[in-house]
């Protein structure tokens, strides 16, 4: 037993001895020496005839074995031999020789993982060697000029970039390795041929990276990012600063966003697959959508691509706005943008699009939409939207110290500006602005053309108003402690409104529904930008918060602005549009009234001097005596006017109100359904029915409108979890962006339940049908494909502009229209489904619920009901 024992341990020992002699450095070195050797052999007897495959796999062989060696000597940590003798050797010169000249795939990885150890290597500096700057960027160019380059060759030379450009970052300096400026007197003696090849050679990473950017998957990842470092540089001597200024670094890189922009589909058409068809389309039967031939779907993968790569490098500008330190580099890269791709490219698209042109115009729309959604840098967003919406141009430049910087950075600018002015046909916002361009595809026949522009013009008003203040609707500025409207007058309003949405149905969950209308309203109010400022913590002082409302100016929009009259114009048709249209048309105006710096006075409800000059008129029950609080609210009226048409249709249209119950019943299932299936993912149950039961119990009854205006039931601040706003999105399918507008704006009802509350009769609905449960729901006498059957409407559209100004002068400006509202309008008769009908029915007073909760919070937040 010791024999074995000893004779096995002694194997042991021996095996382990071996195993620390291999790895000592003197045997790694060894090995290293040996297998470059081979290498160099091979290397000077194939020369540059190509290789045979058994060479391939010798030499993929050798590499292999010097990458492992290098890594256990990182490893291990003792002694870098290795590292050494491939600084003494220039061993790096061989390997990517091979590398550039190898066919196997494989090999050629080998040798980008053998120069990404020299890259990393601590113990030698070789970033600091000139020689191996050189070669390796000899060896990157000869892979980018190679006629068959795979991605994932593609993807290790931008890799090999950017570990570059991280060390340099992580140095804090730029060595003279890569960046070699020349005289200026040296530069100007050279012919115009060879400056970019000068440039070139004076930091070839920034050049080399450049070629990446504008790729797709994980080469344009690592170039982009390896550039936002080297930017990062600019702020590290005035010398990186002027050069960059001078380069053609800015230039490439917008000439690079045009030709994405320019790839991306000229005609598109919004359509949805079966996958991203919002529910509230498929609930109402509606599956098709006109294509032209010539129009590419929006929710094709191929267009999607392209606009996500194009998108993408967009964000890589606005990141290389916020990385770089510079002022005079970002006012360089600004100018860039401004008269390299917005002038001469973005706008002219927009004013070239046709909406007779089989899309054209819906796509322009679109794209400008998923930038502004795609951006969030204040400077370019503003530099966009004060262009398109000709704001005034700047004066001048302030005088600042003449730095070397400084000058060239002017030199350039004017030689923009010199360059554009050339260019005497590329359209100018002194004649058509983006304003124009969007009533005029409001006032369009093309549905998918108004959807477009409506989904624009809410992106603009969400996020970016700000810098559109006065100049894409007409305002005025009115003081908010004057305007302060009477409780009394504030209550009739939101009696009025809640009395629309009875008259239109008379559902029992209506008071649920409006409800979670309140609690929606908070969000969003508390949530606005504007709000933020006006909204102090609950723990300041009552007066200094009173005073902070008070300080504010509001604007009030003139009734004719062109933008708003077609607004009100679409409202007029609300019965008559697309479903996607109506839930867009909701947005923009529920995105007006959210705006804390936006008074309701003047189009959503009458002036606060008018409503309290009759707040002490008797209100009746009936609706006529409450006509003299809105008459001067154009919103109101028209929706009052819409009311009244479906009390015409209800009398027309047999069993129309079983239809609007069971439409409304779908919706809830409907929502009831994606609630549990939620409630299933996030708590892992399937008892569908305890999840209706707890949901059930967290709904308080609601009492009847009367008593919650009486008891001023708002729901305050300090009660509002912020928190809301991201629970209430996981309940929400995410939609396909840039596709689907204000598809959530139609909440899928709650679980229908009982309340005590009871209606007072309404003065339009001579029979009103209570929602009751699906077991109880009377069945139509109709035909089954009632619901696809047609109705005819009669439809107000405004006379196209043309038509509308045929008395004026030829040559007035664009801008000077005067609107004509009745005068300038043409009634015809359209066609509908009974679905979409009742569709559209169910969302307008869904809207109706919605503007009321929001003027409720409103007074609640912000103070505008005088007590």
């Amino acid at each position: 037993m010791d024999f074995w024992s000893r004779l096995i341990g002694g194997a042991s020992i021996s095996t382990a001895t071996k195993q620390s002699s291999l790895n000592s450095p003197e045997q790694r070195l060894a090995s290293f020496k040996r297998a470059y050797l081979q290498l160099q052999q091979i290397w000077q007897k194939t020369g540059s005839r190509p290789l045979s495959p058994s060479i391939g796999q010798t030499i993929l062989f050798h590499l292999q074995t010097m990458n492992r060696l290098l890594q256990d000597e990182i490893h291990t940590g003792s002694g870098h031999v290795c590292l050494q003798n491939v600084a003494t050797s220039q061993v790096y010169i061989l390997v990517t020789s091979i590398g550039s000249a190898a066919v196997n795939e494989q090999a050629k990885r080998e040798a980008v993982h053998f120069v990404n150890f020299l890259i990393d290597s601590e113990e030698v500096d070789f970033i600091q060697d000139a020689a191996f700057a050189d070669r390796l960027t000899s060896f990157i160019r000869d892979d980018s000029r190679a006629s068959l380059v795979t991605p994932d060759a593609e993807s290790g030379m931008a890799e090999l970039l950017f570990a570059i450009a991280a060390k340099l970052r992580q140095r804090r300096t730029v060595p003279s390795a890569w960046f070699r400026p020349n005289q200026e007197g040296e530069r100007r003696r050279s012919s115009n041929n060879s400056v970019s090849l000068s440039r070139f050679q004076e930091f070839p990473l920034v050049y080399m990276l450049l070629e990446y950017v504008h790729h797709k998957g994980k080469s344009g990842d690592f170039a982009r990012t390896g550039l936002l470092y080297i930017l990062e540089s600019a702020a590290w001597s005035h010398e990186l600063e002027k050069w960059f200024i001078e380069s053609e670094l800015a230039t490439m890189m917008a000439s690079g966003l045009g030709a994405l922009y320019s790839q991306l589909s000229s005609k598109v058409v919004l359509s949805y697959t079966k996958e991203s068809m919002p529910p509230i389309l498929v609930f109402s039967n509606i599956n098709k959508f006109d294509q032209p031939s010539s129009a590419e779907p929006i929710s094709s993968a191929a267009l999607q691509a392209n606009l996500a790569t194009f998108l993408s490098f967009l964000v890589f500008w606005q990141d290389a706005l916020e990385r770089c330190a510079s002022h005079e580099v970002k006012a360089t890269l600004l100018d860039h943008f401004d008269f390299l791709f917005l002038r001469p490219l973005l706008y002219p698209s927009l004013v070239e699009s046709s909406d007779i042109d089989s899309g054209s115009s819906v796509a322009v729309v679109t794209y400008l939409r998923a930038i502004l959604e795609s951006l969030s840098h204040p400077d370019l967003i503003r530099l966009m939207l004060h262009y398109m919406l000709g704001g005034p141009t700047k004066s001048g430049e302030d005088s600042k110290p003449s730095r070397p910087s400084t000058l060239a950075r002017r030199r350039k600018s004017e030689s923009l500006i010199n360059n554009h002015a050339i260019r005497i046909d590329d359209p100018s916002p002194d004649l058509i602005t983006l304003t124009d361009i969007l009533r005029g595809y409001l006032e369009s026949h093309n549905q998918q053309t108004v959807t477009a522009s409506l989904r624009l013009l809410a992106s603009i008003l969400h996020s970016w108003h700000k810098f559109a203040n006065r100049t894409l609707m007409k305002v005025q500025l009115s003081n908010n402690s004057t305007s302060k409207r009477s409780m009394s007058t504030h209550h009739r309003y939101l009696e009025i409104l809640y009395s629309m949405a009875e008259n239109i149905s008379d559902d029992d969950a209506l008071g649920q529904y409006y409800e979670s209308h309140l609690e929606d309203a908070q969000v969003v109010l508390e949530t606005h930008p504007c709000s933020a400022a006006q909204l102090l913590p609950p723990a300041a002082d009552v007066s200094e918060k009173i005073l902070s409302r008070n300080d504010v100016k509001q604007r009030i929009i003139i009734q004719d602005d062109s933008l708003f009259v077609c607004l009100l114009s679409l409202l007029e048709n609300f019965l008559t549009n697309d479903i996607v249209v109506n839930l867009s048309l909701s947005e923009n105006l529920a995105a007006l009234a959210s705006c804390k710096e936006t008074s309701l006075e003047g189009w959503l409800l009458a002036s606060a001097s008018d409503g309290n000059e009759r707040e002490e008129q008797p209100v009746m029950n009936g609706h006529a005596s409450d006509r003299s609080s809105h008459a001067n609210s154009p919103v109101f009226v028209r929706l009052e006017s819409l009311v009244e048409r479906i009390e015409r249709l209800r009398r027309d249209i047999e069993d129309f109100d079983i239809y609007l119950a069971e439409r409304r019943h779908v919706f809830k299932v409907g929502g009831d359904i994606d609630d549990a299936l939620a409630d299933v993912s996030v708590r892992g149950s399937p008892q569908l029915e305890d999840g209706n039961l707890a949901r059930a119990k967290h709904q308080a009854p609601i009492g009847s409108i009367s008593e919650r205006l009486k008891t001023s039931s708002v729901p305050s601040r300090s009660i509002s979890p912020r928190g809301r706003q991201k629970e209430n999105m996981k309940d929400h399918p995410a939609q396909p962006k840039y596709v689907v507008g204000r598809l959530s704006h139609l909440r899928l009802s709650p679980s229908p339940g009982h309340s005590n509350r009871t209606y007072s009769s309404s003065p339009l609905r001579k029979q009103s049908l209570s929602s009751t449960a699906s077991s109880a729901l009377p069945s139509p006498r109709g035909a089954p494909d009632a619901l696809h059957q047609g109705v005819r409407l009669q439809t107000r559209y405004r006379l196209p502009r043309s038509t509308r100004e045929n008395n004026e002068s030829e040559t007035s400006s664009l801008r000077s229209e005067s609107i004509r509202s009745r005068n300038d309008c043409s009634e015809e008769s359209r066609e509908i489904t009974l679905s979409q009908l009742l569709t559209n029915v169910i969302i307008l007073q869904d809207f109706i619920l919605e503007l009321a909760a929001i003027i409720q919070v409103r007074a609640s937040l912000f103070g505008e009901v005088s007590l």
